[in-house]
């Protein structure tokens, strides 16, 4: 049943991530793109971090059998960028001076997170025998 939750919890996750992902790269010229972007976003990562909790508390009750491979590893990684990404993005607003660097690791690491999750994601397909 945890399972289900998991899927359930990181589809949802993937589509509010790509939907915050979209509004910033395809909408900047509306004046609402970055509250669409946060939120979204924002939302994406606390469906993405109680699929993380689901996925761990199913393993634990089968002896931590699937902590090994593509899918379990990159989902952990790809989880944990996505949420420094998350940081970033609301820490560049933050910074004084509005330092460059955090808004350039922001942009570079949640790029990443999103090809990660999409990995993660299609192995984790391979691995239930969908694809």
């Amino acid at each position: 049943m945890l399972i289900i939750f998991h899927k359930s919890l990181m589809a949802l996750a993937t589509m509010c991530l790509i939907t915050g992902v979209s509004a910033a790269v395809f909408f900047r010229q509306n004046r609402y793109w970055l509250k669409v972007h946060k939120a979204f976003n924002s939302i994406a990562s606390i469906f993405l971090s109680a699929g993380v909790a689901m996925a761990i508390m199913a393993v634990w009750q089968h002896n931590g059998e699937h902590f090994a491979g593509f899918h379990p590893i990159g989902g952990r990684i790809a989880a944990s960028f996505a949420i420094i990404s998350l940081f970033l993005g609301f820490y560049q607003f933050q910074a004084k001076n509005r330092i460059q660097v955090f808004k350039t690791l922001h942009r570079w690491v949640g790029r990443l997170s999103v090809l990660l999750i999409l990995a993660a994601l299609i192995s984790g397909l391979v691995h239930a025998g969908i694809i």
